[in-house]
């Protein structure tokens, strides 16, 4: 894992397809539905003993291109798979559809999977007073249903299925396929019958717990909350409610609450907690294990822990935990079947040499592992020593790194008292340090995309302080990648949804910062601000004002950010271009409002990076008595436009990024302040180019009086630049990440030199892209070269009175907002040729593909690539 994490799945195990969500155990077979952010998603058969592959069942998100053929494999044409898998009679598999809005009826016979028949599901709306208040499906388009949880009843004659963007449930008569509606509660995540199949228990993951319903007449009866009482006014995290399973012989259920690390027991007929299992690790362990799978079998109780890569054993009786079983990374499925325990993994073995050829966002084949309940029996307590030790939580693991982490805080906070925390975005190591020789064997000068043309004040830092070279990121994309270096965690809600819009599947992206819900008025934006996609200063906006934007509550990790914690330890920040926590109603509190640059723009292409440079140097400058002791400051440039017309080159987006980057450490080492302060410059993520060391690895440059020039080859990754801030400001972890991680030691200097960080001139002309650049695109352009947008009042500026506004124009595939998504293989790929050319590109591909045969890896462990079915 990026963290340095290991993961030791004991038992039988077999690949599968990316990110596997659930598993299902019927008859002779185990079923997996995988549902990454591919061109297919998928539902495959594995025979249940010897996990050898029975057969496939491929959704394709459009047509099916004609040169696609597998043996075993039954193709779908538009159809989508998303996270619900059950098991009826005469083995039958029911799946839950996402976008496509259906539940797809499936058989396997000895010739393989047969398609049965496919269920139509509508949208059903939900009440106004319920969260999220507005539909956040995909802009402008139909609104759907998206089924994501699926039971059947015991005689098989109904199935239930929970709709993420309906806040409904719907009961589907199998024979005859009338479907009756209800309310089941914000973004329901499953569904599970109980009292002899005559309750309906819904688990609500933007709820605060469990809603029961009469099965027959889906008549609502109540509901059980165990966390906050969810709310527009409300601005505690969500609890996340996820997984649920039926207790044996008995009326209850058990749900898992994957923000709050816990199992609950609910009695559906009192509608009372029965108990509570804790999920904690170890003893005062902070969250972090986000427990998303459930199943019981011989009176023990079994938690799959996404966060931990493992799986709890509890006994039911007592609910005393009896140990820990090793899974892949990322489990996020159980099934109990009669000998064994089936564990479905999203991440599988990580970043490694697999069989699927996939970006780096869906490079990692999940895995089904099975393991006999005798083995657990005869090795859980060894197994249980194994996945402590894997995460780094045996007692001795943690006394250990605690005495070595107070030594080095104690040498900072004598020395360090402000730090500075610099975002880019989306590069590996190689793309823009390859051509670093210092680096040694940790830079492949073939994979440098950019070099000391475009980045000298990176290469000029590399030289003078430190460099980490063994560094990666935590997440695979932004949507993750902005979580990891906020709260050090992604909570299961953005890891479990962040696929679907990064492949187009219907959900508005929600990882932390607010999204339009509909189109710009105009193509080009324009005339969309304040309600439309076009508006840079979105994220510091309460939604009331804007309108019909999404808001992203129920994405948050259970302590929330780094600015929740500043906040609530009384250390001073101001934050430039990040998002903050907002309630309910996407109201930001206003002592948060306090610390926050509303007049720095956030994710415009238009708008370059040494605008944004000047806004944070100039309010900077205004503060300079008195600054803050964390700033954070985003600049995104480097992510590029690719070839996008009439956007800049990406040499000049990467070459501007740079410069404003050092504009604002020139600045810096002109305070006062300077003499006591930390510099961090890293990326969010590594998903848009070629990595000869692995598919994860970025940068760090660390900066300041007191770092020494090295080259950093201590594994590192976010999480340990998170421990590092906190630990200076004395501020607590967030999570069991960076409370099990190392403050960074090894690069501070005996004696502080604070001499000025001088500038490098740009030696990158500006340029754009060729291509057709419509009128209102080019305005935009015009205006976001002097920081500004395209408003009333900056046409009226600066176009003649009797102009108007343009009219609307044909725009390119990319809008403002969804440039940030663009999957790494399609911005590397239009990177590389605006930078080298076609002919570059191909050679380095070849050159990718040798060092892949002599490693016996597949590309994907270098390079992001579309997947390759």
């Amino acid at each position: 894992m990026a963290t340095g994490r290991r993961v030791s799945p004991v038992g039988t195990l077999v690949g599968t397809p990316n990110f596997a969500t659930s598993v299902v155990v019927a008859g002779k077979a185990a079923y997996v539905l995988a549902s990454g952010a591919t061109h297919t998603q998928t539902v495959t058969a594995y025979d249940a003993r010897d996990l050898r592959r029975l057969g496939q069942v491929s959704g394709f998100k459009g047509e099916i291109p004609d040169n696609v053929a597998a043996i075993g494999v039954i193709r779908v044409a538009h159809q989508d798979f998303f996270q619900g898998l059950a098991a009826g009679m005469d083995g039958r598999i029911y799946a839950a559809g996402g976008v496509s809005d259906g539940l797809l009826a499936l058989h396997v016979g000895h010739d393989g999977f047969k398609v049965l028949r496919r269920y139509a599901l509508a949208y059903h709306a939900f009440p106004k007073d319920q969260y999220p208040y507005r539909y956040q499906g995909s802009r402008g388009g139909a609104y759907h249903f998206y089924p994501d949880g699926v039971a059947v009843d015991q005689d098989g004659r109904h199935a239930y299925v929970t709709g993420l963007l309906s806040n409904a449930v719907a009961r589907i008569d199998l024979d005859t396929g009338a479907t009756q509606y209800a309310n089941a509660g914000p973004y329901p995540f499953a569904p599970v019958l109980t009292d002899r199949g005559h309750r309906l228990v819904v688990s609500d993951w933007g709820g605060c717990g469990v809603r029961v319903l009469d099965a027959r007449s889906l008549k609502p009866l109540g509901r059980v909350c165990v966390g906050p009482t969810t709310g527009p006014d409300n601005a505690d995290p969500g609890i996340h409610p996820t997984a649920l399973v039926t207790v044996p012989g008995t009326d209850d259920i058990v749900f898992v609450a994957a923000n709050l690390d816990e199992a609950v027991e609910v009695d559906t007929r009192s509608l009372k907690v029965v108990r509570t299992f804790d999920d904690a690790p170890y003893s005062g362990a902070p969250p972090g294990s986000y427990p998303d799978a459930v199943a019981i079998h011989g009176g023990r109780l079994f938690v799959a822990n996404a966060g931990n890569n493992d799986v709890a054993v509890f006994d039911l009786t007592s609910g005393r935990r009896l140990g820990l079983i090793p899974t892949a990374w990322y489990p996020t499925g159980l099934a109990a079947g009669p000998d064994a325990l089936y564990i479905a993994a999203a991440k599988g073995l990580g970043s490694g040499p697999n069989l699927e050829h996939q970006w780096v966002g869906t490079m990692m084949p999940g895995t089904l592992q099975r393991i006999s309940y005798a083995r657990i029996d005869a090795e859980l307590s060894r197994l249980t020593k194994v996945a402590l030790s894997d995460n780094g939580f045996a007692l001795g693991q943690r006394e250990a790194l605690g005495q070595a982490n107070r030594e080095v805080t104690r040498r900072l906070r004598s020395h360090i008292r402000y730090v500075v925390f610099i975002l880019r975005e989306n590069k590996t190591f190689d793309e823009e340090l390859g051509d670093y020789k210092a680096a040694g064997r940790w830079a492949d000068s073939r994979l440098a995309l950019y070099g000391p043309r475009e980045l000298p004040n990176l290469f000029a830092w590399a030289d003078r302080y430190a460099l980490f070279d063994n560094f990666y990121a935590d997440g695979e994309v932004t949507a993750q990648g902005h979580q990891w270096v906020t709260g050090a965690s992604d909570s299961d809600f953005v890891q479990r949804t962040w696929p679907q819009y990064y492949s187009g599947r219907g959900l508005v992206p929600n990882p932390g910062w607010t999204q339009s819900l509909v189109p710009a008025k105009l193509a080009d934006g324009t005339g969309g601000i304040p309600g439309g996609a076009a508006n840079p200063y979105a994220i510091y906006t309460d939604l009331p004002k804007l309108g019909r934007w999404s808001n992203p509550w129920i994405a948050y990790p259970e302590r929330l950010y780094l600015f929740n914690s500043l906040l609530a330890h009384h250390v001073s920040f101001e934050d430039f271009g990040e998002f903050v926590s907002r309630n309910e109603a996407g109201v930001i509190a206003p002592a948060m409002r306090a610390h926050l640059a509303v007049n720095f723009p956030g994710w415009d292409r238009m708008i370059l990076d040494t605008q944004r440079a000047h806004v944070a140097v100039d309010w900077m400058r205004q503060h300079a008595g008195d600054l803050p002791h964390f700033i954070y400051i985003w600049l995104p440039d480097d992510h590029t436009a690719g070839r996008s017309p009439c956007y800049y080159t990406p040499d000049y987006y990467v070459a501007n990024s740079d410069q404003a980057t050092a504009q604002i450490v020139h600045y810096l080492s002109t305070t006062s302040q300077w003499k006591h302060m930390l510099v961090f410059v890293t990326e969010d993520d590594a998903q848009s180019g070629a990595d000869h060391i692995d598919a994860h690895r970025t940068f760090t440059a660390v900066l300041g009086p007191w770092v020494r020039h090295t080259q950093v080859t201590t594994r590192y990754s976010q999480v340990n630049l998170i421990r590092t801030i906190e630990a200076i400001l004395d501020l607590p972890p967030m999570s069991q990440w960076d409370a099990n991680a190392a403050v960074i030691r090894g690069l501070w200097r005996e004696h502080s030199d604070d001499s000025e960080v001088p500038v490098h001139p740009m030696q990158v002309p500006v340029a754009y892209n060729p291509g057709v650049c419509p009128d209102g695109k080019l305005l935009r352009r015009l205006a976001g070269a002097s920081g500004q947008t395209v408003t009333a009042a900056w046409l009226r500026t600066h176009l003649r009175p009797d102009a108007g506004e343009p009219p609307p124009k044909a725009d390119d595939r990319y809008t403002p907002t969804s440039l940030l998504k663009v999957p790494g293989p399609e911005q590397m790929r239009q990177e590389w040729i605006a930078t080298k050319g076609r002919a570059s590109y191909d050679h380095t591909l070849r050159y990718l593909r040798a060092l892949a045969n002599r490693q016996h890896a597949p590309m994907s462990h270098f390079v992001a690539s579309d997947d390759d079915d």
